[in-house]
């Protein structure tokens, strides 16, 4: 599937569902489901696997048409064809045709799977449909007339519906006229592109290899008869000894095969003159040294002062002496403890004694402002 996974498509997509499904038995939801992998089958049988996606929802099916729209409709009659033609009333459907937006993922098997609205507007349109009835959303249909007069004729329409989803549908009901006949089934444009690819690189392929065999040969003996002028050229180019030296050369010169080297002759006084040493390299004149400007000095911004966050206060008065706890938390013992700052809000303020009763207050602290407590154990 390559990188669909990645790409929203526009796609047709038949809505399937097996009239009351879950109230049969297991053995009859088997047999039934049966029929319905039948029917598919021989009605898609002509349809490119690459072309559709088959989604088993249970109680029915979703088929997903990602070429031709033609395809769902074809589906459709062949659906209500077999309903009408049946003898065997276990296999009851609803259909609902739609064209719309989807996504192609991968489910948690690793498997396709579609989502998106175009299944979803399927499913809300198969849900309108009576027993045995095909309907089709505003949008395939718009679609589908304008692609011939016969397939308009096919459809009626059945007014507006609404969905659970206060969402509102038009639908229009495929009828019974027989279905009109069909041009024969044309190749996608990647799959035809692609042939036409390969056709064109194996056309060429065998261009080349049916060169003629006459000029073949011709140029096989054109680049022999240069090979062998260049031979020609090189040899008589080649410099040769002259026969008189050669004669006077003594017996063992010609016969030796490894060269004597010449007699090492001793330098003449002037030769061993000394070589003049070369002049000392001047040394370099030091660089002037650029004076950097230092950096500006770091500007330290003061960190912002804590916001106190603004509190209240309860001023405690106690004879002669209690532990104060706010809010089930131990404050200290009064007296020293005088004032307690607490945020805004109810709070509630327990004194105890162990000789006494605990003594307990509820308080609503207000922000900049004060509350007494006092509290004498008798």
């Amino acid at each position: 599937m390559g990188n669909r996974g990645t790409r929203t498509f526009i796609c047709t997509v038949v809505f399937i569902d097996i009239v009351e499904y879950s109230k049969k038995s297991v053995a009859e939801q088997m047999r039934v489901k049966q029929l319905l992998t039948d029917l598919l089958a021989k009605s898609l049988d002509e349809v490119p696997g690459k072309d559709r996606i088959i989604l088993d929802t249970g109680d029915g099916a979703a088929v997903n048409f990602l070429g031709d729209p033609e395809e769902g409709l074809y589906l459709a009659l062949a659906l209500r064809d077999a309903m009408a033609a049946a003898t065997d009333d276990a296999l009851k459907l609803r259909t609902g045709i739609n064209l719309g937006p989807v996504r192609l993922i991968k489910d948690i098997n690793n498997q396709p799977n579609i989502i998106g609205d175009g299944i979803n507007v399927a499913q809300r349109v198969m849900g309108f449909a009576d027993v045995n009835q095909v309907l089709a959303s505003r949008s395939y249909y718009e679609v589908i007339s304008t692609l011939s007069a016969d397939y308009a004729e096919l459809f009626s329409f059945e007014g507006a519906r609404t969905d659970k989803h206060v969402r509102e549908h038009e639908v229009y009901a495929l009828g019974k006229l027989p279905a009109p006949p069909r041009a024969p089934r044309q190749k996608t444009a990647h799959a035809a592109a692609f042939e036409k690819l390969g056709n064109t690189a194996s056309t060429a392929r065998i261009n080349v290899m049916r060169r003629p065999r006459l000029a073949t040969a011709l140029a096989v003996a054109l680049i022999l008869l240069t090979a062998l002028a260049l031979r020609l050229t090189l040899r008589k180019d080649a410099p040769t000894a002259s026969p008189a030296i050669a004669e006077s050369a003594p017996e063992t010169t010609k016969l030796s095969a490894t060269p004597v080297p010449a007699p090492a002759t001793e330098k003449t006084a002037s030769e061993k003159k000394s070589v003049p040493p070369a002049p000392a390299a001047k040394p370099e004149a030091p660089r002037p040294q650029i004076a950097r400007r230092p950096p500006p000095p770091e500007v330290r911004t003061p960190a912002p002062a804590p916001v106190e966050t603004a509190t209240g206060t309860v001023r405690v008065s106690i004879l002669p002496w209690g532990e104060i706890y706010v809010d089930g938390q131990r404050y200290g013992v009064a007296p020293p403890l005088r004032d307690i700052a607490l945020k805004p809000g109810p709070h509630k303020i327990e004194v105890r004694n162990p000789g006494f009763a605990s003594y307990l207050q509820v308080v609503e602290v207000e922000a900049g402002k004060e509350i007494r407590i006092r509290h004498r154990f008798r």
